[in-house]
């Protein structure tokens, strides 16, 4: 049965696509990714021709969508990333309730993959779980988190929470998704990550830094001081600069929270 027409990409999406094929990204994978954000396939055959083409107008720029409001925020001085930093943003008796919730309740930590691909079972060694009981302090953390920053909480995943244990490391990646991930890990109408949002719960005794490797910058862990950044350029597409990688603890424990913030996909006009 032929599917029902639905919808035709609109200006930003035919950006993403045109990023894409420009990246060299599988063409298979792209169409899959737009099927599943309910494009229909004439829609989809006739953006691929008009990338293809160089007749693709251009997206307009997509502004910054946070207003960081932490009266000691420091940004990391870069022109190349948008990163900010914020000392005592939990109090230490805060960050000693997070720490005991999140140990109670700890699992082995995923990665994303490449279709081909198998899990590199080294890349990451913490564990994690999802903060979604409803405890009094997440709720207060959550709200603070998106206060911080000035967005909804309609455009946030759930807060994680990770463990990592002396040799447990997460080698250089990024948070924002790879065009083949965006519809596999699409959440409703929310589609790519944007900022991350990541607080120190403890001082490990060793190691444990945080380093975005294509800037210099190298964030040692502090209790209770928050780190965030922006996954995206300003005009929306992925910024790889923000490579990022947890070092290895090397003596001690390590507890941080995660919260992401996510792009709404707008529905057609």
């Amino acid at each position: 049965m032929k599917r029902p027409a639905l919808r035709p990409l609109d200006r930003e999406w035919l950006r993403w696509l045109q990023v894409n094929v420009e990246r060299g990204c599988s063409r298979e994978e792209l169409v899959k990714t737009l099927l599943a954000n309910g494009f229909d396939d004439a829609s989809v055959v006739e953006a691929l021709k008009q990338v293809l083409a160089g007749t693709a107008p251009a997206a307009p720029v997509i502004a910054s969508p946070v207003d960081i409001r932490i009266p000691n925020a420091r940004k990391h001085p870069s022109d190349e990333i948008e990163l900010y930093t914020a000392e005592d943003f939990f109090s230490p008796s805060e960050c000693a309730e997070l720490v005991s919730l999140i140990r109670s309740s700890l699992r082995p930590s995923t990665i994303t993959t490449h279709p081909d691909g198998e899990p590199d079972k080294a890349f990451r060694t913490s564990r994690t779980c999802d903060l979604t009981g409803g405890q009094p302090v997440v709720r207060t953390l959550d709200a603070r988190i998106c206060q911080a920053l000035g967005i909804d909480i309609s455009c946030a995943e759930p807060t994680q929470g990770q463990n990592y244990e002396v040799g447990q490391t997460f080698k250089p990646h990024t948070d924002f998704f790879k065009g083949y991930e965006l519809g596999k890990y699409a959440m409703g109408n929310l589609g790519q990550r944007t900022w991350t949002f990541m607080v120190y719960l403890n001082v490990p005794e060793g190691g444990g830094e945080t380093r975005f490797v294509d800037v210099g910058l190298t964030v040692k862990p502090k209790l209770g001081m928050a780190v965030a950044w922006n996954n995206l350029l300003p005009s929306g597409e992925p910024n790889y600069k923000t490579h990022h990688e947890g070092a290895p603890v090397t003596a001690g424990i390590k507890t941080v929270i995660t919260k992401w913030f996510r792009m709404p996909i707008r529905p057609a006009s």
